[in-house]
């Protein structure tokens, strides 16, 4: 399938929002009309930046059909490499001064999204915090270890460092992807520790409520809790070992470290 980039360089733009999409065809178009008219009934200068991370249930066809009516509309089709990696993607690809990350699956939705944009003057990094969290034993459980975590070994007091939904400014996390490897289940949770260390007045969270996320047509595949609460204590560990060999300077590691997908 074709993929449709434009030169980062070209026409900057206030906000561009990344969403991640894997197998969403029953709800993705009315996502994506929604974050549409959201952002421009704000009458924002913005774009839409779609992974589509090797879905196989049409939603890549759905994509296209709106691309090509919708020229805010950038979508991207890959091989499936996990929602990580897509985020990663859409972040290098990413033109705007901000950028959003928002979900395919109905966890956010675009009224989420005015809190965390009125905080942007004051913040390099707004994330969404959950209120009312209603999940299941597991999410609730690595929330807590990951909070205790960034506590624990890095310092940092957030309630979900490691949640997606979040606004920052595009080229402080772009000068900071150096640090977090390619392979990295805690992408996210890194990028939160990096920016609260470097800029600890520079980092909030703000209220949003808790929804459950909408059915898929296909399952998606998940990781069992002890295996991914290990890969985020083995990967944090590796990321405090850089920070104190580096501790003078977050940006000493060299930019030719960083592995981008192609």
């Amino acid at each position: 399938m074709k993929t449709f980039t434009l030169n980062p360089m070209e026409h900057p733009i206030e906000l561009s929002v990344v969403l991640p999409c894997f197998n969403e065809h029953p709800h993705i178009e009315g996502i994506l009309l929604s974050w549409l008219g959201e952002l421009r009934q704000k009458q924002l200068s913005f774009e839409i930046i779609v992974i589509n991370d090797g879905s196989l249930d049409g939603s890549g066809r759905v994509l296209d059909k709106l691309r090509r009516d919708n020229p805010e509309l950038r979508v991207v089709h890959q091989l499936n490499s996990g929602s990580t990696r897509a985020c990663r993607r859409g972040y290098e690809m990413a033109r705007g001064r901000y950028v959003l990350v928002a979900s395919a699956n109905g966890r956010c939705e675009p009224t989420d999204f005015a809190p965390l944009w009125e905080q942007r003057q004051r913040y390099d990094l707004v994330l969404g915090r959950r209120t009312h969290r209603l999940d299941g034993f597991r999410n609730r459980a690595l929330s807590g270890f990951l909070r205790n975590l960034a506590s624990k070994l890095f310092g940092v007091s957030l309630e979900e460092p490691a949640i997606p939904f979040r606004l920052f400014r595009r080229r402080l996390t772009i000068d900071l992807l150096p640090w977090v490897p390619l392979e990295w289940v805690s992408f996210h949770f890194a990028l939160s520790i990096l920016l609260a260390i470097q800029s600890p007045d520079r980092v909030t969270e703000v209220k949003i409520p808790y929804r459950h996320r909408l059915e898929r047509k296909a399952p998606s595949r998940r990781t069992g809790l002890f295996s991914l609460g290990f890969s985020y204590l083995t990967e944090s560990l590796a990321l405090k070992l850089k920070l104190l060999k580096f501790r003078n300077n977050l940006y000493s590691l060299s930019p030719a470290a960083q592995s981008i997908p192609s």
